[in-house]
């Protein structure tokens, strides 16, 4: 069961696709704790295997060793002219020879699942392995996804027929604003200016005025000389 939690997670982390999680990298990160912890549980389950593998062998031994012990004694017994004490000798060995078969095929069927369970969470974590690899490479991909989803909505918005109305309208009230402070401003000045001129240059205009009357008295004087 604990091996096949660790498979799930690793197909949904792989099959279940950036763009069907709300936050891809949360999600991912998510993933990398859930299969670190489940591969602690399979390493423990792993070991307990062992544990149960290491007390078949033992048992078995033990049964070997009372096996080949009752031999003995049951040889000696027969030697002695015991064969009472023989057969009964000889019939624990033959207790002993069918415990051996049992534990030994305990033995065999723990070593071997062992061996798969071995198997199976080195590919595990190889996989793990693989996954925390690229974690950084999804973590990019994730940030230019979002980068480029927030760029394009940007843009749609900029670009939207809404948007150019309203950025028209305002640039028109500017201009209207412009040209009646503009307006008011070169109206005023000029007012002004020449209001400010005529005072300030009214006795060298007067003066101007005076030559140009002396010169017109000259030249009239001079035009009836000719006459």
């Amino acid at each position: 069961m604990v091996f096949k939690r660790i498979r799930d997670i690793v197909v949904a982390s792989v099959n279940d696709g950036l763009d069907k999680v709300e936050n891809p990298v949360v999600m991912l990160n998510q993933y990398l704790r859930d299969m670190e912890t489940e591969l602690a549980k399979a390493k423990d389950s792993v070991v307990k295997q062992q544990m149960i593998e290491k007390g078949f062998e033992k048992q078995m031994e033990q049964a070997i060793e009372k096996t080949s012990k009752r031999q003995r004694q049951a040889q000696l017994a027969f030697d002695a002219g015991e064969e009472q004490l023989a057969r009964k000798a000889l019939g624990e060995m033959k207790h002993y020879e069918a415990k051996v078969d049992y534990y030994k095929d305990l033995y065999q069927k723990a070593s071997q699942q062992v061996a798969e369970l071995k198997s199976q969470l080195e590919e595990l974590q190889e996989k793990f392995q693989q996954l925390k690899d690229q974690k950084h490479a999804l973590v990019a991909r994730a940030n230019a996804a979002r980068a480029k989803e927030h760029m394009q909505y940007s843009m749609e918005n900029v670009h939207s027929e809404s948007a150019f109305t309203e950025f028209q309208r305002l640039e028109d009230r500017i201009m209207e604003m412009e040209l009646r402070v503009d307006t008011g401003y070169t109206s005023q000045w000029s007012s002004d200016h020449s209001s400010n001129m005529h005072l300030e240059y009214a006795d060298d205009v007067e003066h101007e005025i005076e030559k140009m009357r002396q010169k017109k008295t000259k030249h009239d004087d001079t035009a009836l000389d000719e006459a």
